[in-house]
């Protein structure tokens, strides 16, 4: 079966959505799923906007990494940290250097 070919986001979002996609199908498929599985999961993390599709992640593991910087650099830039700031927060946090916690943000 021919993979559809899947348009890589611009910027640098969109290729870690890309990247973050390409690992998500390639857990799914050393857990034995079906190519249609396959192909949904890599679909749904393309899709997925962290904007209003957080609820959706687990609290536990890598997706709680991801959902608390998400949240915690949001945080800091409704607080008037910079764009970089917010970034370098989300990169702590996701590495697990840095617990997060209320006043991470401010």
């Amino acid at each position: 079966m021919a993979h559809p070919q899947v348009q890589i986001p611009e910027g640098p979002h969109g290729k870690a959505r890309y990247e973050s996609a390409k690992r998500h199908a390639a857990a799914a498929k050393a857990a034995g799923k079906t190519s249609a599985e396959i192909h949904e999961v890599f679909k749904k993390v393309m899709e997925f906007n962290p904007k209003t599709d957080l609820d959706q992640l687990s609290n536990e593991g890598a997706h709680g990494r991801y959902k608390s910087a998400v949240i915690h650099a949001q945080h800091a830039l409704a607080n008037g940290k910079s764009s970089a700031e917010a970034h370098e927060l989300f990169k702590k946090i996701k590495a697990g250097e840095n617990p997060g916690g209320k006043h991470t943000a401010k």
